[in-house]
């Protein structure tokens, strides 16, 4: 099992800017980014002691951080057997893309409704594409897919909707992971700031002429289903 605590060296680092503050939601974070970049390998069984060694903590963090992602089937098995990393395979990968999909569509209609009244800024959505471009230049795929996920994260912020922004957090670690195993970004990484320019740019216009429900989520599915055909292109 290789996974280590962040270290602060410059690097792209996926819990530079911690989404939660609960110790035992940044370490279920730690693993499911290792387990996105493959240093721990589907199948791998996860110690719970050697993790505690790695990351200078107690196993109580650990183990709630790990009784979560088992819950969220990051993790597989459990009790006297141990946890497991689970296998993603491309029927895992289209469920988390229609999940996704459904609560992006709900978080984006909500979202708008508070960008045109004014009660959130929808130019934070530049800061995001900003660092998609410095990740794309520097080759820097685990950068590129923190700043595609913060783009969405705040939509979902956006939004004020506790219980879909409540599944996004859940489903942002499968999309993290699956993302990494596919590798697609390692062809055009330039490609990732164009796309998320156009879906900007399609925001600011619903929030200026406002178009029926259907082309929000009409949008979305673009979006969204072009990476997708991306991963297909590139597997």
């Amino acid at each position: 099992m290789s996974i280590d605590a962040p270290q602060s060296n410059g690097s792209s680092d996926f819990l530079r800017k911690p989404l939660w503050t609960s110790l035992a939601d940044n370490i279920a974070n730690l693993v499911a980014n290792s387990i996105a970049t493959r240093r721990l390998m589907p199948g791998e069984r996860i110690v719970e002691t050697t993790l505690a060694e790695k990351l200078g903590v107690s196993r109580v963090p650990i183990r709630e951080a790990l009784k979560v992602l088992h819950a969220q089937g990051i993790l597989t098995g459990g009790g006297h057997r141990g946890y497991h990393v689970a296998t993603f395979d491309a029927e895992t990968t289209q469920q988390i893309l229609e999940v996704r999909l459904m609560l992006e569509t709900f978080l984006l209609r909500d979202a708008l409704a508070n960008w045109r009244s004014g009660l959130e800024d929808p130019n934070e959505l530049n800061a995001a594409i900003a660092e998609m471009e410095r990740a794309a230049k520097s080759e820097d795929i685990p950068g590129s897919l923190l700043a595609d996920l913060e783009f969405h994260r705040i939509i979902r912020n956006a939004a004020h909707n506790p219980i879909a922004g409540t599944l996004w957090d859940t489903i942002a670690r499968h999309v993290t992971i699956v993302f990494n195993f596919e590798r697609y970004r390692d062809k055009n990484l330039m490609a990732i700031p164009k796309q998320h320019e156009q879906f900007r740019d399609f925001i600011f216009e619903q929030i200026k002429n406002p178009g029926p429900d259907e082309v929000i989520g009409e949008a979305m599915e673009s979006h969204i289903l072009l990476i997708d055909r991306q991963r297909r292109k590139f597997a």
